[in-house]
């Protein structure tokens, strides 16, 4: 996915967001939205994804700011609430569906609506409560059927803190039907993505049977800048599940593995990328996409 004209402005707000969550003086937030103007204007690089881009926008923020991890304190307050969650989720809405597979993957798609980054406003317990009534756009179950081969692995990259608890159900629904999972988080604090410690923190780890990372602090994954670790688990990789809108943004187009998308899609231009309505929930099969962009005449 390239750079919309609508990322710019967003990039902005993300600068302006995480400023006023870390708590910057007008002065602080002015001086860093400044720089990161100058980066639009300067070194934007339209040809890559937004994830790309936004990469180094708030590499910038951290740098001016001196804040490594503006997000910490609401990572930690969704992973609690998250997991005080789970318990009901797991006996109200999962063990009691006729078909777990789809009822995980709806989960993990819902937990796709905490996302800090975006100026939308949710309510999570209101999310779960119309749980059966939220539409998807695309729902490619049958299709993920025929890659839950025993013994095989899956690489499940993961997108938010808070999030990765509803991520738990679908890597234990793999689990259960015989799939090795290797979960992978990102290597350093970004946004409010998951890292290594919000793994650790919501039992995410003792689920799958790996834990690895993409590699720095990237939004979405670029295997120019993919950990060793990371691209290995690529090439082992049966298949991959792909959580969230910036994995989305930077796997778009890859077509040299078998990806399944699970996102909630929170702004036009995604969901444009998705022949979608925004706000649609989406659970994706990448070479289904590519099928859908060819007959609309896209490249």
């Amino acid at each position: 996915m390239k750079v919309y004209p609508l990322c710019l402005p967003c990039f902005l707000n993300q600068v302006r967001k995480a400023a006023e969550v870390a708590g910057l003086s007008r002065e602080k937030t002015i001086e860093i939205e400044r720089e990161a103007a100058k980066f639009i204007y300067k070194d934007l690089q339209p040809e890559k994804s937004p994830g790309h881009n936004a990469t180094y926008i708030h590499r910038i923020f951290k740098k001016l700011s001196g804040v490594e991890d503006p997000y910490k304190v609401l990572k930690d307050k969704y992973n609690s609430i998250a997991l005080k969650l789970e318990p009901q989720l797991r006996k109200e809405i999962y063990e009691k569906a006729e078909d777990r597979l789809a009822v995980a993957i709806k989960l993990a798609a819902l937990g796709n609506v905490i996302d800090f980054a975006v100026p939308n406003v949710f309510d999570l317990e209101e999310e779960i409560k119309n749980f059966f009534k939220t539409p998807f756009a695309y729902f490619d179950e049958a299709i993920l059927e025929r890659f839950l081969v025993p013994g095989k692995t899956v690489l499940y990259v993961a997108d938010n803190a808070g999030e990765i608890v509803f991520d738990k159900f679908l890597i234990r629904e793999l689990k259960e039907r015989g799939m090795k999972v290797i979960l992978a988080v990102r290597g350093g604090p970004i946004l409010n993505d998951a890292t290594v410690e919000d793994a650790v923190k919501t039992g995410a780890n003792e689920i799958a049977d790996e834990l690895i990372t993409t590699g720095k602090d990237y939004i979405g994954v670029d295997f120019e800048f993919a950990s060793d670790e990371f691209k290995k688990a690529w090439e082992r990789a049966f298949f991959v599940i792909s959580k969230g809108q910036a994995n989305f943004e930077t796997l778009d187009g890859v077509d040299d593995k078998d990806i399944f998308f699970i996102l909630k899609a929170k702004c036009e231009p995604v969901a444009r990328e998705l022949h979608c309505n925004v706000g649609d929930l989406i659970f994706l099969y990448n070479k289904h996409l590519l099928e859908i962009k060819e007959e609309d005449g896209e490249d």
